[in-house]
């Protein structure tokens, strides 16, 4: 998901020098020792072992150590203050996420493939089409679509934030009869991906480009959250849709202030990091309101993000919203 930098992260570009810092080597250790821990810090391997030691220990490990584990190998770590860009955060905008997704693209058009269940996702990690988390997320958006789509055989939507477009083929799978006109806003790295797997799909990579028009339905899955302004981009997006706008796997806390957190998605082979909001649901709910929205549906995702430095865990919910009538 992209926006300028002042308004959400996925825009960062800036690259890091050296990810790692600077390194606390002495001179007199060979410079190839010193490359070598340099690529193990960079690409996050101490993360990525610690984690497969964890998983495969899991099922003979007490719950109370395993929810510390679990704590303690978190990819997020909570912020103090608000929200502070930082140039060394490179965001959404690196290579190697357009890489990851674009090497898993084709286990994810498998498994959309047929009658089978839609368990799937994405995230390279996920390989199987019968995931039950996964198949939550895709039949809550198949309820989305249902809706949009009543008495109607097109539909026009805009995927905020949608990455290569995986939404497309959700929506290809669950609405086979309905023609679309799809469009898909993200960072460059991603629609130019994009563009090469679905040429079908409009990618755009600028702002005005893809807000310029109406929509029947908007989506914005895991991507409001990643925008410093949330508030400002939810106006915005309301304002394009005639109908819908479905807020989906936004990162929420039920008790505590929304607060804002650094992401380093490691595992997935990510690298890079980000910033992002957990935003308190009844803020989130307050300004929905308050924007001339109202809330349709309410939907629960099966992620958990415990966050380091928070004294609660983090959660996956969506909203679906349209225009309070007079």
């Amino acid at each position: 998901m992209g926006q300028p930098a002042a308004v959400c992260a996925h825009s960062t570009a800036a690259g890091l020098s050296g990810y790692a810092g600077s390194s606390p080597l002495k001179s007199h250790v060979g410079s190839g020792v010193e490359r070598a821990l340099r690529v193990f810090l960079r690409h996050g391997v101490a993360d990525r072992l610690a984690r497969r030691v964890f998983i495969k220990a899991l099922p003979i490990t007490p719950p109370v150590i395993a929810d510390g584990a679990r704590y303690l190998l978190s990819e997020w770590e909570r912020q103090p203050g608000e929200w502070v860009d930082d140039p060394g955060i490179k965001g959404w905008n690196d290579q190697s996420v357009a890489d990851v997704q674009v090497r898993h693209w084709p286990i994810l058009y498998r498994n959309v493939q047929g009658p089978g269940p839609l368990g799937v996702s994405h995230f390279p990690t996920n390989r199987s089409r019968e995931d039950w988390g996964d198949h939550n997320t895709v039949m809550s958006y198949g309820y989305v679509l249902a809706r949009a789509s009543r008495t109607r055989d097109w539909l026009a939507i805009l995927d905020w934030g949608g990455g290569l477009g995986h939404y497309y083929l959700y929506s290809r799978a669950l609405l086979p009869d309905v023609a679309l006109e799809y469009h898909c806003y993200d960072v460059p790295a991603l629609c130019t991906a994009g563009r090469k797997l679905l040429p079908e799909v409009q990618f755009h990579e600028d702002v005005e480009g893809a807000l310029g028009r109406q929509y029947d339905l908007v989506i914005s899955s895991s991507s409001l959250h990643y925008c410093r302004n949330w508030q400002a981009v939810l106006r915005r997006l309301a304002a394009v849709t005639s109908g819908f706008l479905y807020v989906a796997r936004l990162q929420t806390v039920l008790h505590e202030p929304s607060f804002v957190a650094i992401q380093r998605p490691h595992q997935f082979g990510y690298f890079t990091e980000y910033l992002s909001w957990l935003i308190n649901r009844e803020e989130f709910l307050d300004y929905v309101a308050s924007a001339g929205l109202e809330l349709v549906r309410e939907f629960v995702f099966a992620e958990r993000w415990p966050v380091r430095g928070s004294r609660e865990q983090g959660g996956s919910r969506g909203f679906l919203l349209r225009h309070r009538g007079p």
